[in-house]
């Protein structure tokens, strides 16, 4: 399992990921890393919920008040499983438990009128636990499976998604360690946060930390907790504090852009706009250049001018693929023909783009990564001849530089380096309004961004 939650905090592998089926040329690597470095990881495309977030620092404050407190003694049984409260498969058998405690605490009051479900991990399995079972389901305290009410829990749950987040900002290592010297600033403003007087968090802390506490004691491995024993007063609580994201924007916002920054840098500026645009409005390209604007410092702009410079490079060497994927059978000239007669493309528009782009390869954020070796290769297809030669050295890539190394088939093939044998499902043929030239097709987490920002507003709550 551990080996599984390194994956999330190392480069992009697409080998371990579902976009392996979507993304043929595989540019996603290359604009996500731009994306993490505007965002310095602490928003990506799992990690954009402010309830989540918030949630996942509270979890960890009560598990580090566990650790902290010698009054709190492990039962024999947890002892001889886990040897003592330090142990990390202890620290995740107790975030598997508080995150499952959530999630009922809110099935259990979601008729009141401020509770959202929606977007809540783990709630299907959970309704349909509640519903065949009521009180008397049981939360199981285990790191294992058996616990778990969502697949993968530790890796897809509130506490795997918002790791790197709360790693990046300064709360544990990768081993959930808060006790290293460098940790103790972050946790000294989270607890003033959390146990703030007369707040819904501080309130529902009381009644959590009580409720493990007793637990722990007698509690052995694989023992089981009955819905219908947990208070009402604890699970109320948990609705109380995280009815909602906008509820708990409401009093997390300044906490959050403070411990994350992300009203600072590229970021902030790209906060500024969005935050002028709530009803997403404005594209993708629109935002990014308007932040541009507002960026104060060359360092930030220049992360933002790379995205603009990138974009329509990656997007027009997407469209190409997508092109020579829209018929079982065609022929190489047919695609460059239509490429040029019906996208308003020609022979220099990929070279041109690619020498626009730069040599972002260089950069921090792709330097000696798979990223930037694609985006290398992509330049080099681009710099490969005519338009019927581009698409014979973009099928090559496709093939050898990506499926390959995920260890799958090509979609397609080149027949006598003449005619194109789509061998996957055929796409359909993008409207020429649809993507003129200019036009960005990836997003760079701004949607992900977009959806944290307004969590972070408050409305309505």
């Amino acid at each position: 399992m551990t080996s599984f939650l390194r994956t999330y905090l190392t480069e992009y592998d697409d080998s371990l990921s579902g976009d392996s089926y979507i993304d043929p040329i595989g540019t996603l690597i290359i604009w996500s890393a731009l994306g993490r470095q505007v965002f310095d990881d602490r928003v990506n495309s799992v990690s954009n919920d402010v309830r989540n977030y918030t949630l996942n620092l509270f979890h960890h404050h009560l598990v580090r008040r566990l650790m902290l407190d010698d009054e709190v003694q492990l039962s024999p049984s947890l002892r001889r499983q886990y040897g003592d409260k330090s142990a990390l498969a202890f620290k995740q058998a107790c975030l598997i438990l508080l995150e499952n405690l959530f999630v009922f605490s809110l099935l259990r009051h979601q008729g009141m009128a401020a509770v959202e479900t929606v977007g809540v991990l783990g709630i299907s399995k959970a309704s349909r636990v509640w519903e065949r079972d009521g009180k008397q389901a049981q939360l199981t305290f285990t790191h294992g499976k058996e616990g778990q009410i969502l697949v993968r829990q530790l890796g897809l749950g509130v506490s795997g998604r918002y790791k790197t987040p709360l790693m990046k900002v300064g709360f544990f290592d990768a081993d959930y360690r808060y006790d290293l010297p460098k940790f103790q600033p972050c946790w000294s403003r989270a607890e003033a946060f959390i146990g703030r007087k007369g707040s819904a968090l501080a309130r529902l802390e009381g009644k959590v930390s009580s409720f493990l506490k007793d637990q722990l004691h007698t509690l052995k491995h694989m023992g089981t907790i009955t819905l219908g024993k947990i208070p009402e007063a604890l699970s109320k609580g948990y609705a109380d504090a995280f009815a909602s994201s906008l509820a708990v924007g409401s009093y997390a916002r300044d906490f959050w852009l403070s411990e994350t920054g992300l009203d600072t840098g590229a970021a902030g500026a790209l906060l500024k706009v969005l935050e002028a645009d709530l009803d997403g409005e404005t594209d993708a390209r629109a935002t990014v250049e308007q932040a541009i604007k507002h960026a104060k410092r060359p360092e930030d702009r220049a992360k933002l001018e790379q995205i603009v410079r990138v974009e329509p490079f990656l997007a027009d060497c997407a469209l190409l693929f997508s092109l020579m994927t829209t018929t079982r059978e065609h022929s190489v000239d047919s695609v460059a023909q239509i490429w040029i007669d019906e996208f308003g493309r020609g022979d220099a528009r990929l070279p041109e783009l690619a020498d626009h782009a730069g040599d972002i390869a260089q950069l921090p954020a792709l330097k000696g990564t798979q990223a930037g070796s694609r985006y290398i290769a992509l330049q080099q297809v681009a710099r490969s001849g005519s338009t019927s030669e581009q698409i014979r050295a973009l099928a090559q890539y496709h093939a050898d530089e990506v499926m390959k190394r995920r260890g799958q088939q090509a979609w397609l093939s080149l027949d006598g380096g003449a005619k194109i044998k789509v061998h996957a499902r055929t796409a359909t043929l993008p409207r020429p309004d649809h993507r003129p030239p200019g036009s960005w097709l990836n997003n760079y987490y701004l949607p992900q961004f977009t959806s944290l920002v307004k969590g972070l507003q408050g409305v309505g709550a």
